[in-house]
């Protein structure tokens, strides 16, 4: 576990699991996982199995840089307009979000802290800085989003999981970092309509976008669900049901994409980069 206080003096930590022997194999790629809303960084040894993916899994190509780190921060609560309300245009808010996407001003005290435990493993020099991933179930997968649009000179490729745009928008020159969304055709949180309209939009900006629609069951679904066959119940049990069977793909995209830096390029730097208005 690492442990840091942010910028509001607040104690922060992150979840690392690593595989064995991990300091012989590094560097290694890190997947940098954001937890969903009423959830924790334990969520990734009880819903995924990245734990035993990352001992095995080569991203990298190299068999003596095989497996990868899941580093899993742990998130705040923040008020944030639910599926619903978005759609409706109100003002209501409901305090569901566990990062805060809705400021992308460079002192966003969540980006700070994650950059502060990356920063923790890139001085240890066990993570592979060309492959920094940001990975996100539901509101968790704004934040990944977010991350990896913010600092875009350090996050190679994001992906989600039930999860549709996030509010912070991309403003600088080029196409915005690549991208899977994975999403059930049945979702009482985030509708499948919603990420599609996402999806598109990616694809109106140029943006290398790969994506999977689930059915239930995790196998691939050729069309949004039907309102009348999409109960709020089905959506809901389907949005908290994390594709563990689909992780392979996840993985699969991830290893093919590289940032493209330099090996004496600082971590410190950081593009200029502006993903939405710099205020709440």
């Amino acid at each position: 576990m690492l442990e840091t206080r942010d910028a509001e003096g607040s104690p922060r930590y992150a979840c690392v699991i690593a595989p064995s022997g991990v300091e012989t194999r590094a560097p290694l790629p890190l997947i940098v996982f954001f937890h969903a809303d009423g959830d924790n960084p334990t969520s990734v040894d009880k819903e995924t199995g990245l734990r035993k993916l990352g001992a095995t899994w080569n991203l990298t190509g190299d068999p003596a840089h095989t497996g990868f780190i899941v580093l899993a921060p742990q998130g705040r609560a923040f008020k944030t307009p639910s599926q619903a309300e978005r759609e409706r245009g109100t003002k209501t808010y409901t305090p569901i979000a566990p990062f805060d996407v809705e400021f992308t001003g460079e002192d966003n005290v969540d980006v700070a802290t994650v950059d502060a435990f990356v920063d923790q493993l890139l001085e240890k020099k066990l993570v592979d800085r060309r492959r920094i991933y940001a990975l996100g179930a539901s509101y968790g997968g704004h934040m990944a989003a977010t991350y990896a649009m913010m600092r875009a000179d350090r996050v190679a490729a994001f992906a989600t999981f039930g999860s549709d745009a996030p509010p912070a928008e991309w403003a600088c020159p080029g196409p915005p970092p690549p991208a899977m969304a994975i999403y059930r055709a049945c979702d009482d949180m985030f509708s499948c309509e919603s990420v599609e309209r996402w999806l598109r939009a990616r694809d109106a900006a140029s943006a290398q976008t790969g994506f999977l629609r689930l059915d239930e069951a995790s196998r691939d679904e050729p069309h949004c669900a039907l309102r009348n066959r999409c109960s709020a119940k089905k959506g809901a049990i389907n949005h908290a049901r994390w594709p563990k069977s689909r992780e392979a793909d996840l993985l699969r995209f991830f290893a093919g994409h590289v940032l493209a830096i330099g090996a004496d390029t600082p971590t410190t730097e950081r593009p200029a980069t502006q993903t939405g208005p710099a205020g709440r």
